[in-house]
């Protein structure tokens, strides 16, 4: 009987303790985040462990004491910060669900898919960074506004659309908003009183500046970048602080700009972009309407000079004439033109007309035949320069029928014994000349920044071409092979949109897929550099003759 009730008391102290072991709700809420990541190349999420009494110790997470004492649930869950950790995957609902969660940074990783509703569910959120990630969908109008607590929104560089809600601006803790570099659209919204940081840029929002906009805090405002129109209502700015950095730039607005101090304090970088905008801070000063454009009722409209000519020889008064009274005659001898001086006057004007006339002319017809010289010239540059790179290519490889599914060239381009030769190869990268010094090129991902001049001095060699694209290999001075496309017409007029999109293609992940290294934008020239794969391409794959069958 002893050794039963023995045996009965240590299960039951086994069965007591085994729940004080295991994970609490908000482990295991993460662990569901965890299992849905398909890709964690630096094994960020390698400490996360089901047998851990809490997650208070794994990578980016952050607990408090909040819950009973002496339980799993003691220490919450109240921050997870996982930047740029490369973590590619989907935000699942179960994020939303973590009880007194508050700091929540996923930036700079490949997160994609939509926004769980549940995110938007949670009340305790104060800081919500997704910025830089792949995300798409809209923002429910609904449940934005459960986010109480909120305090900074920042899903800039993302791929969001729809309209902004309009019930953002109704958070009354909500100090800083960035939604820039996404696809949002429709009208500003207004009633923005606590905000101290908008960002709204390189977005398609339209419709016209909001008279309501509100700004009593505002430190920053950027509508850059969109496709906002009409004229800048006075009323917009009435409520913003002077010493507020607002940024117009690149818009559709138009007339005058308000005489307040919050905009004439302004650069003037901040108002370009819209070419029927005026006024200061701009120097493209507004015109004033003449005074002669609308005459008074009943006077004459013609000009000054041809309004003192009569208009007949009788009306013209004779001085000691028998009908005419002596006052009438003083008063037109002292008020009226002799005839002399009004036929002076025009002819006067006609020869000033003749004269300005002459040389219009004459600089006309002498910049329509400089015009005519330089392209002659610049043709015959760019042949020049167009036929020395196909005969340095013809050197270096045999082309096949067709320039896409040609051998690879001889590695012989990328020896320093010719330096004169791989110059001249490089020049048909840029066959304006210098002009790519005017142009920006910009790394979007690798470790190694791209520099211009260092691509310059790179030997290269067409691979192939397709459309209006052609592709060239460029090896640089350390041996690095790259593969820059030059590209065409591409309908991209701005350097910002070209790239976002250059961005979001190098933020794609398949091993069939190369990776971006950068771009390269000009006033004629555009390119798009890539890292080589030495395996050459589908088509010489594809095409590529079979070995020789040997019979036995």
């Amino acid at each position: 009987m002893n050794l039963h009730l023995i045996w009965w008391r240590i299960t039951s102290y086994v069965l007591l303790l085994i729940p004080s072991f295991a994970l609490n709700s908000d482990g295991i809420l993460l662990l569901s985040f965890k299992y849905s990541i398909l890709s964690d190349p630096l094994s960020v999420l390698q400490s996360w462990n089901y047998y851990d009494e809490t997650p208070c110790a794994w990578t980016g997470v952050t607990c408090t004491e909040i819950g009973n004492p002496a339980t799993p649930d003691m220490f919450r869950v109240t921050s997870l910060a996982l930047p740029n950790s490369q973590l590619l995957g989907s935000i699942v609902a179960d994020l939303g669900m973590i009880q007194y969660l508050r700091h929540l940074d996923l930036s700079g990783n490949f997160f994609n898919g939509s926004l769980p509703n549940s995110i938007f569910n949670a009340s305790e959120l104060q800081v919500i960074s997704l910025s830089n990630n792949v995300i798409s969908g809209e923002l429910p109008a609904e449940l934005i506004g459960g986010l109480r607590s909120l305090q900074l929104l920042n899903l800039s560089d993302n791929a969001l659309a729809g309209n902004i809600p309009q019930n953002l601006t109704t958070l009354q803790n909500l100090t800083v908003v960035s939604l820039r570099s996404n696809y949002f659209s429709g009208i500003v919204p207004n009633g923005f009183n606590s905000v101290e940081l908008l960002d709204l840029s390189s977005n398609l929002l339209n419709g016209s500046l909001p008279v309501g906009f509100g700004g009593e805090s505002l430190r920053y405002l950027n509508l850059s970048y969109n496709k906002i129109s009409g004229k800048i209502p006075p009323e917009f700015s009435k409520r913003i602080p002077q010493n507020t950095t607002i940024d117009l730039s690149f818009n559709n607005l138009t007339g005058p700009i308000p005489e307040s101090l919050a905009l004439l304090n302004q650069k003037n970088e901040f108002f370009s972009g819209n070419a029927d905008l005026c006024g200061k801070p701009l120097k493209n000063l507004c015109l004033i309407p003449s005074a002669l454009s609308k005459p008074p009722n009943g006077t004459s409209t013609s000009s000054p000079a041809i309004a003192v000519i009569p208009e007949t020889i009788d009306s013209i008064p004779v001085t000691g004439s028998p009908g005419a009274p002596n006052g009438t005659d003083q008063n037109s001898a002292q008020g009226g033109l002799k005839p002399g001086a009004i036929a002076g006057i025009a002819i006067g004007d006609l020869a000033g007309i003749s004269l300005l006339a002459m040389v219009i002319f004459y600089v006309y017809h002498l910049r329509k035949g400089n015009n005519i010289l330089k392209p002659k010239n610049a043709g015959m540059e760019t042949e020049k320069k167009v036929e020395v790179s196909i005969k340095q290519d013809t050197i270096h490889r045999k082309p096949a029928p067709w320039s896409c599914l040609g051998e690879e060239a001889s590695e012989a381009t990328s020896s320093d014994g010719d330096h004169d030769n791989e110059r001249e190869v490089a020049i048909s990268i840029y066959p304006n000349g210098d002009d790519h010094q005017k142009g920006q090129l910009v790394t979007v991902d690798g470790e190694t920044k791209l520099e211009l001049e260092t691509l310059l001095k790179a030997s290269a060699y067409i691979l192939g071409a397709s459309g209006a694209s052609i592709v060239y290999k460029a090896v640089l001075e350390d041996g690095t092979a790259l593969a820059v496309r030059r590209i065409g017409e591409s309908g991209v007029e701005r350097m910002r949109d070209f790239e976002n999109q250059v961005r979001a293609i190098a933020k794609l992940r398949h091993p069939n897929l190369v990776s971006v290294r950068g771009f390269y934008w000009g006033d004629d020239e555009k390119l798009v550099i890539y890292d080589f794969v030495s395996n050459g391409s589908l088509a010489s794959a594809s095409y590529s003759k079979l070995p020789d069958l040997h019979i036995i």
